[in-house]
């Protein structure tokens, strides 16, 4: 017995759900392959999406078409935005979801989607023919053709859960691992490795204390994360803040000999941008006040998630600790915190569309690649499927660069760095912040989604239009000038928050605007301004108050794109360039570069590596 489908992807969390709705809305027969039904789009850790950097990577995934956009716009308990202060490339958008109406309601969509077909089996090997994917074979038996497959794993190949002393097979608590996969994929040549993730206690909220707890809202206008999204205002249900206390310090450390960590049960890496209770205590033992944010999980449950109380204690040493936490002092768990183990496919092993360089048309994205996060794996998920969909068609398949996405900086750090833990993305990790806002996806990306097609044609319109606004009024602005009058003066002095309090020489409206009191509303008691969409009106600002620096940075990325464009053939011999380090010439044969810039992103290679490669490819 067999089927067949253009595009088959395996694993139905938030990878897989953007890769298959990527293909089938492209119009490919797709399949999506899930061990458990009632758990695709499932939010195994903390139920939010957004933040640094993150918050950028779902806005740029709304812009091209993605789903989890315009879905945490709908499905959320409050929104917040966060980093006004920090300046204009900090600003970030956080949404505490409603993880039960996310779940279910993605796995409508999903199911509803034209082209697109749901199976629950565990895909337990691929059908390799001549190095190049041609299906999958499940554990019934089932052979299902495929000219591309996408292989989005998650946690659950070759996951094991842990708790205490306790570890058995599991890729997630109650579910089953896949426990024959891992060993295929290394038959086939592929290099796997292992990374540990884990997950707080959840308790009831009728046992909380709310009275010694700082009550934390949202904003009831925030900046969406869709284009698509129109809501005259936010619904918002609070979370709350609390702190450890001395006695939990105290505490902690006599349970750490339970500890999965201290007793090697838990021997393999872990996100650190989110350590555990347990590291927290081992790394710090002179802090003593960790921030927790209690977050309720759904408006359909009372459950609470304890963000900051990470931990796979055995239960009596979660129940100890969480008593000495202000406000928790009678809080009941209802579910135990836990680790999970899996294995991983290091990501030197793809090229930058996500297509693997050892099977042809097989394509990971998400965990699977050492990376942490829902946000993370949506767009990795996206950019496979699309690449796995325009493959099958015999389209060009899409590479997103640093210099245009955090996507492109996610997906190009993992292929060309050696990532010690699970990837996260960081604005940090980002070296064109400012022009990498989340205020300006629609400009960044218009194009590109305009090439993959999926993006609804009316917000594409809508968004074309806002551009050439944009544009025109820039330059009109840049034509008209105003003079230091008398009466110039008086409005400038009569403006509140003015700090500038007068003109000395004749300037153009667009530098005009530049100046710290003056935005486009006010603008128009000195000159005509025009009635600008939202949108353009915003960007026209930031364009006048930022020219110098984002001038700056153009200059950085014209640079940059002169590297890429300079590749370095296959099977570039790295040993026999004299001068390389051995250091660079390690990573560069472990990365394999395909250009100059890619080479130059690598661990290890210095700048003077990359100007002997430059000299010698020259000649």
């Amino acid at each position: 017995m067999s089927k067949n489908y253009d595009v088959i992807v395996v694993g139905a969390g938030h990878a897989g759900v953007e890769a298959a709705l990527a293909s089938a809305r492209q119009g490919l027969k797709t399949a999506l392959f899930t061990i458990y039904l009632d758990s695709i789009a499932m939010m195994s850790c903390n139920p939010s999406i957004g933040g640094p950097g993150k918050s950028h990577l779902v806005s740029e995934l709304g812009m091209l078409g993605g789903e989890m956009a315009r879905h945490i716009d709908k499905y959320n308990l409050q929104l917040k935005n966060l980093n006004h202060t920090k300046g204009l490339a900090s600003r970030i958008t956080r949404a505490q979801a409603d993880k039960y109406k996310y779940r279910i309601k993605m796995r409508e969509i999903v199911e509803n989607q034209k082209n697109l077909d749901v199976v629950q089996a565990i895909v337990v090997d691929l059908k390799v023919c001549n190095k190049k994917v041609c299906g999958v074979l499940d554990n019934f038996g089932i052979e299902y053709g495929a000219k591309a497959v996408v292989l989005c794993t998650g946690t659950f190949l070759g996951g094991e859960y842990i708790m205490g002393d306790v570890k058995y097979s599991s890729g997630r608590v109650g579910e089953p691992a896949s426990v024959d996969l891992p060993n295929r994929l290394e038959e086939y040549g592929f290099e796997l490795d292992r990374y540990q993730t884990a997950t707080p206690p959840r308790i009831a909220k009728k046992s909380i204390d709310f009275s010694k707890m700082q009550k934390l809202g949202g904003e009831k206008n925030p900046r969406y994360f869709s284009y698509e999204t129109e809501k005259e205002y936010a619904e918002i249900l609070p979370t709350w803040l609390t702190f450890t206390t001395p006695e939990t310090i105290k505490v902690g450390q006599e349970m750490l000999k339970y500890s999965p960590i201290v007793t090697g049960i838990v021997s393999t890496k872990g996100p650190r941008h989110c350590p555990s209770l347990d590291r927290k205590i081992m790394n710090f033992p002179q802090k003593t006040d960790h921030q927790i944010f209690l977050e309720q999980e759904s408006i359909e449950s009372d459950e609470i998630y304890i963000n900051g109380f990470t931990t796979a204690m055995p239960p009596f040493a979660q129940e100890a600790m969480l008593h000495t936490i202000t406000g928790l002092e009678n809080a009941q768990i209802v579910r135990y915190g836990y680790a999970v183990e899996y294995n991983f496919i290091p990501a030197h092993q793809l090229n930058l569309t996500l297509e693997t360089k050892v099977v042809e048309g097989l394509y990971t994205a998400g965990t699977i690649n050492g990376t942490s996060g829902y946000e993370e794996a949506a767009c990795q998920g996206f950019i496979a499927g699309v690449n796995a969909a325009r493959k099958v068609l015999g389209k060009e398949e899409i590479v997103i660069d640093r210099s245009e996405g955090y996507i492109g900086v996610l997906i190009d750090d993992i292929i060309n760095k050696k990532t010690p833990e699970p990837y996260r993305v960081l604005p940090s990790r980002a070296e064109y912040r400012l022009t990498l806002r989340q205020d300006n996806v629609f400009i960044r990306l218009l194009e590109k989604s305009k090439e993959i097609g999926i993006l609804d044609r009316n917000t594409t319109k809508k968004l074309e239009d806002a551009v050439k606004e944009i544009d025109e009024e820039v330059k009109r602005l840049k034509e008209i000038t105003i003079y230091p009058t008398k009466e110039n003066n008086e409005k400038l002095k009569n403006i509140e928050g003015g700090t500038e309090n007068s003109m000395n020489s004749p300037v153009s409206a667009f530098d005009f605007l530049a100046r710290k009191e003056i935005n486009y509303d006010n603008l128009s008691e000195f000159c005509e301004t025009l009635n600008l969409s939202k949108l353009a009106k915003e960007q026209v600002e930031i364009n006048a108050k930022y020219k110098i620096f984002i001038e700056r940075e153009k200059a950085q990325i014209e640079k940059f794109k002169k590297l890429e464009e300079m590749e370095i053939p296959e099977n570039f011999d790295y040993e026999n360039v004299k001068g390389l380090s051995n250091i660079a010439i390690s990573g560069l044969i472990y990365g394999n570069p395909k250009n100059i810039g890619q080479a130059s992103r690598i661990s290890g290679v210095t700048y003077n590596d990359i100007s002997i490669l430059i000299a010698v490819l020259k000649n």
